[in-house]
């Protein structure tokens, strides 16, 4: 029997067991909502500094039992509504309806932690995983969280770093991380040796979030060491490339490759900097490397001017030709086929349409919006085709990415907000962007939404709760 096991109490079956605890009443939705109230109104921060701290402390003890809470809230939701979407889909199939593909139980329960934590459905996507793991096989870690003494970001750190195991592996490293280490500090009336841990932290204690990473990762190699190969070839399985713009005319490229294709990749980089300094190359070493990547992944000189379609968003007066229009584009987005959300300084975008103008490869679209509340109200092109470039306007309205309220996902499909099929108009003003994940969802039963005022869609979940969703005003 391993250490851990001793000091976890597993041999003091002849210990006294505790008394049971009353059962306790449960917190209703009015009274949680109470004390939010009470939280946001009634503390204020203390006159004397100790104090203040003190205060800062308690309160993150706090954070971190109401986020236990919402773990135990999220499992028992999910587990319910997964429960109900499978027997709606049985039912179904016992009246002989034919099922189409349609939206897996669990990217609908994503959707709606989604919503109601204020997050994308992605992130959704992880909590309910990260929940259901802490309540069935990390339950001293949730123990841990509920007390105060760890953060939800060191709990999320043990859910991620011990995916891999099964539930009885992930059961035995959540014991021993909470099992304190070193020698006993004395023993109890029944000779089992006894270490005085207050706050139940056990090797946690005192350990930074990168530490701990290290000892999961350690704890979780000892208890499955024959897993090893088993977890690499699924770590490598889960390579990917991904990438995101960050605003400021630049966007971030991450990769995940195999460890040999790592090294490889590394060094080609190191040689094509090494040869372009030595020729004397006035770019820095960072810039070699990230012009070299974009010339051998594209096959196109990243120094060179390059196709450009600009879609420049100004005020409505600008086409009516008012006084005092103003002369400058509100804002200026990338054309089809760039990432969403892109959304590049007027100054570099004159800078990019000059060049490409100069070398023959520009094309500017003017898209009209309306001054008061950035509403498009037109576009102008010389393409006619009314389907593509209605679906182009939805696009650019919604800044590239899905109207799912807190979803910042590529908006990779064009969709009506009130159904085609129940005579939904098919115009700009009831069609919206969404990601592929949002757009199967809303398809699941329980789901509406419809068209309000000033172009807000409302989207109503099966749990009866709506959500409201703008698109981001886009004229100066």
């Amino acid at each position: 029997m391993s250490e851990a096991e001793v000091r976890s109490g597993s041999l003091g079956e002849s210990e006294a067991a505790p008394p049971t605890p009353p059962p306790l009443t449960p917190w209703s939705v009015p009274e949680l909502e109470g004390l939010v109230a009470e939280l946001a109104t009634n503390v204020v921060p203390e006159v004397d500094p100790a104090a203040c701290l003190a205060q800062v402390e308690v309160l993150e003890a706090l954070k971190a039992a109401l986020a236990a809470a919402q773990v135990r809230a999220t499992a028992a939701f999910a587990a319910a509504e997964v429960r109900r979407l499978e027997e709606r889909a049985a039912e179904a199939r016992r009246a002989g309806a034919v099922s189409g593909r349609g939206p897996a139980p669990a990217g609908v329960v994503a959707a709606q932690v989604g919503l109601v934590r204020r997050e994308s459905p992605a992130r959704g996507r992880v909590l309910v995983s990260a929940a259901s793991a802490l309540v069935a096989d990390l339950p001293r870690t949730l123990e841990a969280l509920g007390r105060g003494v760890m953060t939800e970001e060191r709990a999320m750190v043990i859910v991620r770093e011990t995916a891999d195991l099964t539930a009885e592996e992930r059961r035995a490293v959540d014991a021993e991380l909470t099992t304190p280490v070193g020698p006993p500090d004395g023993f109890d009336e029944h000779g089992n040796p006894r270490w005085d841990d207050p706050t139940g932290e056990g090797q946690c204690a005192g350990l930074g979030t990168e530490a701990l990473r290290r000892l999961v990762q350690k704890l979780a190699l000892r208890h499955d060491s024959t897993g090893v190969a088993r977890r690499r070839e699924r770590a490598r399985a889960r390579r990917r490339v991904t990438g995101r713009l960050l605003g400021d005319g630049t966007g971030r490229i991450s990769v995940v490759v195999k460890t040999e294709h790592y090294a490889q990749v590394m060094a080609a980089l190191a040689r094509a900097t090494a040869s372009a300094r030595s020729e004397g190359d006035e770019r820095s070493a960072d810039q070699v490397r990230a012009d070299t990547l974009v010339a051998r992944v594209t096959g196109v000189d990243p120094v060179a001017p390059v196709p450009v379609e600009l879609h420049l968003v100004v005020p409505a007066t600008g086409l009516l030709g008012q006084p005092g229009a103003p002369a400058e584009p509100g804002w200026v987005l990338g054309g089809p086929g760039a990432p969403a959300g892109g959304v590049i300084p007027a100054g570099i975008c004159r800078d990019l349409f000059a060049q490409a103008a100069e070398a023959g490869v520009a094309a500017v679209r003017r898209v009209f919006a309306d001054p008061e509340d950035g509403r498009l109200v037109a576009m102008e092109s010389s393409n006619r085709t009314f389907a593509g470039l209605l679906a182009r306007l939805v696009r650019i309205r919604d800044g590239g990415t899905c109207r799912t309220p807190w979803c910042d996902a590529p908006a990779k499909h064009v969709d009506h907000v009130d159904p085609a099929a129940a005579g939904g108009p098919t115009r700009e003003s009831n069609g919206q962007g969404l990601c592929e994940a949002c757009n199967q969802v809303k398809e699941a039963p329980g789901w509406s939404s419809y068209v309000g005022v000033n172009g807000q869609t409302h989207l109503t979940t099966p749990a009866g709760a709506t959500y409201t969703s703008r698109h981001t005003p886009l004229a100066c």
